[in-house]
C-alpha cells in the first residue's frame, strides 16, 4: 500500500501507483463544517462583538486552513491544498467599504455572504493608470506563510502539498474591476495593461518562490485562459501579453524540480499545444462539457498528467449516488490506463456541491480505481 504522497507523485510523474489518486480543488468551508462539526471564521468577525485588536486575516486563514486540512484527510483525499488567495501581510486587517464589502492587500474588493460563510470577488481599486502608479504592492517577504508551513507540517511527508498559485490573468482583472475592463485595456491602453500584468507577475513570482522554499510538492498555475467557446484571448494577445510570463513561472518551478499543473476552465483545445510547449507537467480540469477526457488522454497522456474531471456543475451538486459513481467510472475509464491520472472535480468543490457526494466520489474511486 502506497502512502498518499507516493500514490499522488507516481501519477504526477506519469507512472502507475497502487490505485488512482483522488482529491478535490478549493474545498469549500461549508463541507469542512458539515463533516467536522466545526465552525469556520469569516471576515465579518471584524465587524462583530467578538472582534479584538489581536484578530487579523492570518488568524482567520490559519483557523480555516486547519479545518480544510482536517476535512481533506477525513474525506481520504490523497493531497492537501493551499492557495495564494489565502495569503496576507503580517497583521493585515480588511479595509471595509461597508458592512458586507472589503478590500484586500492587492486592491481586490470582496463581498461577504454570511448565510454560507463565504466571500466572493466583486470589484477592484485600479480604475486608471494613475491608480496603478499610486498603488503599492505589499512586500512578498512580509506575507505571512504560517498556514503553508503548518500544512506542510501536518502533511508530515505522508501527503503531498499542492499550492494553487496565480500568475498574470486573475489578479490583474480582479484588481482592474473585471475581465471585460482588462480585455478592453489590452487593445485601447496596451501600455497600461502590460504595466499592470508585469507588476502583478513580479509580485506573484516572488510568492511562488516562497512556496517552493517552504517545501510544497506541486505548484498549480491557476489562471483561467478559456471559457466554453475557447480561449478568452486571441493567439496574438496570449503570445504578447501572457505566455512569456507563464513560461517564466514554469521555468522557475522547473529549476527547483517542482512539477507545474495548469488549471483552466473552458475549452483549451486550440491552445493545448502552446501549453505543452510552455512546459506544463499536468492539466486540470479538462471541463467535461467542452473537452473530452479520453481524447485528451489519447493525445497528450504521454506528455502530461491529467487531473479531473467529475462534473461539479450537475453531478456533484444535484446527482444521485448512482450518478456520482457512474461519473467517477467515466473518468477512470477514460484516463487512468497506464497511470498519469488523478481523479478530482471539474473545477472545485464549491458550496453547492453535496458533501455526501464528495464522500461517494472518493469511495467509488477507491473501489473502481485499483491498479493492483
Amino acid at each position: 500500500m502506497f502512502t498518499h504522497k507516493e500514490r499522488y507523485l507516481k501519477a504526477v510523474h506519469l507512472e502507475i501507483p497502487d490505485m488512482v489518486p483522488v482529491d478535490g480543488t478549493n474545498l469549500d468551508l461549508i463541507h469542512a463544517q458539515t463533516i467536522l462539526g466545526k465552525t469556520p471564521m469569516t471576515p465579518s468577525l471584524f465587524l462583530s462583538k467578538q472582534y479584538n485588536d489581536n484578530l487579523d486575516m492570518n488568524h482567520i486563514i490559519k483557523h480555516n486552513q486547519r479545518l480544510i486540512n482536517e476535512a481533506s484527510m477525513k474525506f481520504d483525499f490523497d493531497s492537501l491544498m493551499v492557495n495564494d488567495w489565502h495569503l496576507y501581510p503580517e497583521g493585515f486587517k480588511p479595509q471595509f467599504i461597508d458592512e458586507n464589502s472589503y478590500a484586500d492587500h492587492l486592491g481586490k474588493i470582496y463581498r461577504i455572504k454570511k448565510d454560507v460563510k463565504t466571500t466572493y470577488w466583486v470589484d477592484g481599486k485600479i480604475k486608471s493608470p494613475e491608480d496603478l502608479d499610486n498603488f503599492e504592492f505589499p512586500n512578498p517577504e512580509e506575507i505571512n506563510f504560517d498556514m503553508v508551513e503548518e500544512t506542510i507540517k501536518q502533511a508530515n511527508n505522508e501527503y503531498p502539498v499542492v499550492a494553487m498559485c496565480h500568475s498574470v490573468v486573475t489578479a490583474p482583472f480582479e484588481m482592474r474591476g473585471g475581465i471585460d475592463k482588462l480585455v478592453i485595456d489590452l487593445y485601447r491602453q496596451p501600455k497600461f495593461a502590460k504595466n499592470l500584468i508585469e507588476k502583478v507577475f513580479n509580485y506573484q513570482i516572488k510568492i511562488v518562490k516562497r512556496f517552493i522554499e517552504a517545501g510544497v510538492d506541486i505548484i498549480v498555475e491557476g489562471d483561467d485562459l478559456a471559457d466554453s467557446k475557447g480561449p478568452i484571448f486571441s493567439p496574438k494577445i496570449l503570445k504578447e501579453f501572457f505566455f512569456p510570463y507563464i513560461e517564466k513561472f514554469i521555468q522557475e518551478c522547473d529549476s527547483h524540480k517542482i512539477p507545474v499543473m495548469k488549471h483552466s476552465d473552458g475549452n483549451l483545445s486550440p491552445i493545448m499545444n502552446d501549453l505543452i510547449d510552455l512546459g506544463i507537467d499536468g492539466l486540470h480540469p479538462i471541463e467535461p462539457s467542452v473537452m473530452d477526457l479520453a481524447q485528451v488522454k489519447q493525445q497528450y497522456g504521454n506528455k502530461i498528467f491529467l487531473r479531473g474531471n467529475v462534473d461539479c456543475v450537475h453531478i456533484l451538486p444535484y446527482g444521485s449516488e448512482s450518478e456520482v459513481r457512474q461519473d467517477v467510472r467515466r473518468c477512470i475509464s477514460a484516463a487512468a490506463e497506464g497511470g498519469g491520472f488523478i481523479l478530482s472535480d471539474s473545477n472545485s468543490l464549491h458550496s453547492n456541491v453535496k458533501t455526501e457526494n464528495i464522500q461517494i466520489m472518493v469511495d467509488e474511486a477507491r473501489k473502481y480505481g485499483k491498479y493492483i
